[in-house]
């Protein structure tokens, strides 16, 4: 993405970028769209081309280049996840900070294993080979949680996905007790917007906003629907999501709040 917009604040084709590295414009927009990478002097000579004389720039392009070779877990088992799966689960691992917004379900980063199969079991995936594969792949996903490079979560929850008992009533207590055990703001923060707030920003539908640091500060919302996804990317097309960020966060309780109301929750499901 970084290089795209350098390109094109150059005012340079991508036919141009392709003579500069002697390659053909096909591999320039596969560089450009994250499908293939380049080798150091491909790289250092597209940055000359375009006029990247910041040497803390070059460098940050020149790292996230060497760490795009890494292979990571997901990319080792193409054969039991989706395509969409897989650009998520990139999405997720290499972001700084995560927005989420949610109104049906707990999101699948913070799901209990429980609470996962009970969704997986009762609307399986025709992708996936197994309902204990597709429940692994999930908890995979959540290890992003752990360790110094974890990125920075902000949840938005309205109140009726915790009303929603997946699995019943004792699945259902055990993963609002885990919400709470979980939440560790800033790092961690998980607000609901109860009922009583009326209309709110998010009634369109849930959404994804991923943050990158340095060099590019970028943003990617991320939108699913049962057969397709949807990136976007833009500035101008991402303002809207960055608005609506705000005000559900305005909308919700605070973090303390939203834990206190969660948990009442939980206990009226063990009295239940």
């Amino acid at each position: 993405m970084e290089l795209r917009r350098l390109r094109e604040r150059a005012g340079k084709s991508q036919l141009e970028a392709a003579e500069a590295v002697d390659a053909s414009d096909t591999k320039i927009s596969r560089v450009e769209s994250g499908k293939t990478g380049l080798s150091r002097l491909e790289l250092m000579a597209l940055l000359d081309l375009y006029g990247a004389t910041d040497q803390e720039l070059r460098e940050s392009l020149a790292e996230l280049n060497r760490n795009s070779r890494k292979r990571g877990w997901w990319q080792q088992r193409k054969d039991v996840l989706t395509p969409k799966l897989m650009e998520l689960i990139e999405l997720e691992s290499t972001a700084s900070h995560i927005f989420e917004y949610e109104a049906t379900v707990i999101p699948g980063l913070f799901q209990t294993e429980a609470y996962a199969r009970a969704i997986i079991s009762g609307f399986p995936d025709p992708y996936s080979s197994s309902v204990d594969q597709a429940v692994q792949n999930r908890l995979e996903r959540q290890k992003i949680l752990d360790g110094p490079t974890a990125p920075r979560i902000i949840c938005v929850l309205d109140e009726a996905a915790l009303h929603r008992h997946i699995g019943g009533p004792s699945i259902m207590a055990e993963q609002l007790r885990h919400l709470v055990s979980i939440a560790n703001p800033p790092h961690l923060s998980i607000q609901v917007i109860p009922y009583t707030a009326g209309a709110h920003a998010g009634m369109d539908g849930p959404f994804l906003r991923f943050g990158y640091p340095a060099p590019g500060h970028m943003d990617i919302v991320f939108l699913e629907q049962k057969a397709s996804r949807l990136f976007i990317e833009e500035e101008a097309d991402l303002e809207p999501y960055r608005i609506a960020e705000e005000h559900l966060r305005t909308q919700a309780l605070p973090s303390a709040d939203s834990m206190k109301l969660i948990s009442a929750l939980a206990a009226e499901l063990d009295r239940a």
